[in-house]
């Protein structure tokens, strides 16, 4: 009977897992009924593990097998097979170089072993430490999600210890070490190291290897040629082993040295010596060999035969329809490919791959959670990336091709804003999970306050620690790398910018040390201008201090000294805008973000600006300009500071934006002072455009910005929210102000709420007055009733604020010029306030309505 049962039990899941079409559908249909019916899932699983042992490739049908599991593991033996399932298809996942699905499958695993941990023989059994937590925290690191690869890990090591496993440190210290390599922490590289060397003892000789290796490779990107040549003498003086992988990357960075040394034939040779014993190793470690053979291949001017070993690296992997895969050797291979064409002088070759290699770095990056504080590489590859965008300004200049010139915008806008737009995606992922747990969201934030009111840097350290840990067990729950990874469409970009440039001039900048690049896009077409000169912006940091950050004072000492050093800027950052028709969309680079372009005068005697002549909205990349735009009528929900709290005086001008703004439209009100945070979040759900006028600070760069509510909400906070506003306006000081992230612009709480589901957002670069804030607000808001789009409201506003306060005091930029627009520039439309005359009837049909009644109730009686 026993035997009967195994053999159906073996004939259905060789049928599930093959996907055989000679058995009917009904035949298997029967035989899964028959064993289930049979209840053998210890049986199921221990057959599912034998049979991907035999035929790897049956990984990939991993998820169908799991659908058909008809019930929880209960006993003993059940949940350690099922545990041991969840483990091997992560292995054979890694084995075939998908990384993402592999560390899918490693977090379920981890979260079966959380799950199950307080039973002891069983927790002893699963072994965490070397079945989850080496290769999932190396997972981590090839995918650069480096933070979460140092939670692990580091929760790996003390549990190591605590478990007296101290046979594994030595190992589990080599794994931390290179994610702090990859992290360029060479510092911390040498210092874990130090630890692992220590405490080898009775380490296998692959180990020792590997830590010289890692000491050798540390000291080759510091410069320090004579410390790596002696750790590579050690490495390579460890007898050889069945494990090979040490002694190929030994013989790799013996190569590297030679290299360093231009001694390119010898180092070919060690490559090559390192290729013959290289059968047995991992495809990542294979991919990488055989770039840097490819690379050597270069140097020694062999174009061909360097192509020939980028292509090798490719072959690794299987790359879809799009030709994009998510892994860093495959985006190195590119970008190899891409210079080897160039050299060859095949243009279109050079360009298809350099455009290739940046689009699969944007796409790999997306693997990355993108937390306030997270260490990742999302812009590893931006030297390579700069170089190719370079080339094609090139080109553009030599050909006119616009081809390459539409190429170099795409490639642009692909290099900015990808936190902000991975956070949008995250956001977007929360909106559609039911099960998103609140509870969790409201940890993190508490902790998010509790690091931004320490003072102590061990305390904050301690605080960042933890919500280190919470972020990760949060990205657990959240299947992280269950969400679908998209790639940007070239042509749905293009298509959308020659949309955008029909009535706006569409501006991108990129700003490299070899100078700065500017391409335009308007109804005339496209134009490419490089200054090679700029190699630097500290004048516009000069500028922003001078007369914005320090007050309205240095306008008021000289404006006509602001007006030549401000027309100075405009003309050296808007070259040849002067006379142009339309609005601007405008995608900034570096400290461009920093500079208030509205406030540049477009001639040195400040007759006219910039941004009372056009419309501006800011785009922290125009990959943003593809999302549809919401066109329901929106009401407005104000918050308004009037009483003094928490030290923050009382805003007077406040109440008159609030009563103005009921007096025109469909309102809801809430007193900022006594609004809790989470009656604040709730508000941000509903669809209705948000009105803060409030206090914020944004501090110096060590500070987390915030806005002054019941309690001070912090921008560590804001990151945890879900937002369905079309607009939100920060009628506050500084709410566009905060640190600068490289590519990614001003960390301020105007982006934190567009990160988080709105639309766009108005904020202030700079403190603000509250008289003319309130004034410039009131204007706006009319303006966008009329005009709908909320960048060319506020044009309109300044325009029409400048018209009516023509003294040279109030003419001050300080005063009118705070205020940008950042996000899609798309129709906000308004409910209106209903008309007073449908008040007066609603209330008389109500009253004639209860005469009616009390007639009727009377005469009944």
């Amino acid at each position: 009977m026993v035997k009967t049962a195994l053999l159906i039990l073996l004939v259905a899941l060789a049928t599930l897992l093959s996907g055989n079409a000679g058995l009917q559908h009904s035949q298997r249909a029967a035989i899964y009924t028959n064993l289930k019916a049979k209840d053998s899932l210890l049986g199921y699983i221990n057959y599912a593990f034998d049979a991907l042992d035999e035929n790897p490739v049956l990984v990939n049908k991993a998820d169908s097998v799991f659908s058909n599991i008809w019930r929880k593991p209960t006993s003993y033996d059940e949940k350690l097979g099922y545990y041991h399932l969840l483990i091997n298809i992560g292995y054979h996942l890694l084995q075939s170089r998908q990384v993402r699905a592999s560390a899918s499958w490693y977090e379920k695993a981890l979260l079966f072993y959380e799950e199950n941990k307080a039973d002891n023989r069983l927790a002893a059994e699963m072994q965490p430490e070397e079945y989850i937590g080496k290769p999932l925290g190396n997972n981590y690191t090839r995918i650069g999600d480096f933070s979460k690869a140092i939670a692990i890990q580091q929760q790996t090591i003390a549990s190591a210890v605590k478990e007296h496993k101290q046979e594994m440190l030595p190992g589990l210290y080599a794994n931390l070490a290179t994610t702090y390599f990859y992290m360029r922490d060479y510092p911390q590289v040498h210092s874990i190291i130090n630890l692992a060397i220590s405490s080898l003892k009775n380490a296998s000789q692959a180990i020792a290897t590997l830590l010289y290796n890692q000491k050798t490779e540390a000291y080759l990107e510091t410069g320090q040629t004579d410390s790596a040549t002696y750790w590579n003498r050690k490495a390579l003086s460890v007898p050889p082993s069945d494990n090979t992988a040490w002694q190929q990357a030994a013989l790799t960075n013996s190569a590297r040295i030679l290299n360093k040394h231009h001694k390119y034939s010898e180092a070919l040779v060690q490559l090559q010596a390192a290729w013959d014993i290289a059968g047995a190793s991992s495809v990542t470690d294979k991919a990488g060999l055989s770039n840097e053979i490819a690379v050597n291949l270069f140097k020694q001017n062999q174009p061909t035969l360097s192509k020939a070993w980028f292509e090798q690296t490719l072959a690794f992997f299987k790359t879809d329809s799009l030709i994009v895969y998510p892994d860093y050797h495959v985006t190195t291979a590119m970008f190899g490919l891409a210079l080897c064409y160039e050299v060859q002088q095949q243009t279109d070759s050079s360009s298809y791959w350099g455009t290739q290699a940046v689009l699969n770095d944007y796409f790999t990056q997306q693997l990355i959670d993108p937390w306030l504080y997270s260490k990742s590489n999302i812009y590893s590859n931006e030297a390579q990336t700069n170089d190719v965008i370079a080339l094609h300004h090139q080109w553009f200049e030599t050909t006119h091709n616009d081809e390459f010139l539409w190429k170099a915008l795409w490639m642009t806008e692909l290099s900015k804003g990808r936190k902000l737009m991975y956070e949008q995606q995250r956001s977007g992922t929360w909106k559609a999970d039911a099960t998103l747990n609140n509870a969790d969201l409201s940890e993190l934030r508490n902790n998010y306050l509790l690091l931004a009111q320490a003072v102590s840097p061990e305390e904050k350290e301690v605080i960042k620690e933890r919500i280190s840990r919470q972020e990760y067990q949060f990205s657990l729950r959240g299947s992280r790398f269950s969400q679908s990874l998209t790639v940007p469409s070239f042509t749905n970009f293009k298509n959308q910018v020659n949309e955008s440039r029909k009535t706006n001039n569409v501006i991108s900048y990129h700003y490299t040390d070899k100078g700065l690049y500017l391409i335009k896009a308007n109804s005339s077409g496209l134009s490419s201008f490089v200054d090679s000169t700029i190699r630097d912006l500290q004048d516009i940091g000069d500028f922003t201090k001078k007369y914005f950050y320090s007050g309205p004072q240095a306008f008021g000492n000289s404006p006509g000294t602001y007006f030549k050093t401000a027309h100075a800027l405009f003309k050296k950052y808007l070259p040849g805008e002067t006379g142009k028709n339309g609005d601007y969309i405008i995608s900034p680079s570096g400290r461009l973000h920093e500079l208030p372009f509205e406030a540049l005068p477009m001639d040195d005697k400040g007759s006219t600006y910039f941004g009372v002549e056009h419309a501006v909205s800011y785009q922290f990349s125009l990959l943003q300009l593809a999302t549809p735009a919401k066109t329901k009528p929106a009401a407005i929900h104000v918050f308004s500071f009037e009483n003094e709290h928490l030290g923050f005086p009382a805003l007077p001008s406040t109440q008159k934006e609030a009563d103005y703004l009921r007096e025109r439209f469909s309102c809801t009100y809430s007193s900022a002072e006594t609004t809790t945070d989470s009656a604040f979040y709730s508000s941000l759900v509903e669809h209705n455009v948000i009105h803060l006028a409030s206090h914020a600070v944004a501090g110096d760069s060590t500070q987390q910005p915030f806005i002054v509510l019941q309690k001070k909400l912090y921008l560590g906070q804001l990151q945890f929210n879900i937002a369905n506003c079309p607009l939100i306006v920060l009628s506050a000081c500084e709410t566009g102000k905060g640190a600068s992230l490289h590519n990614e612009g001003i960390i301020s709480l105007g982006r934190a709420f567009i990160s988080s589901g709105v639309d766009g957002a108005l904020s202030t670069r700079w403190e603000v007055d509250d008289a003319a804030a309130a004034d410039l607000t009131r204007l706006f808001y009319g303006e966008l009733a009329d005009v709908s789009l909320p960048a060319k409201a506020l044009q309109r506003a300044r325009a029409a604020y400048l018209k009516k306060n023509t003294a040279i005091a109030a003419q001050n930029p300080w005063l009118w010029a705070a205020l940008l627009y950042q996000g899609k520039n798309h129709p906000v439309l308004l409910q209106s306030k209903p008309a007073e005359f449908i008040q007066y009837l609603i209330a008389g049909a109500i009253i004639a309505l209860g005469a009616v009644i009390f007639f009727l109730l009377k005469r009944k009686k």
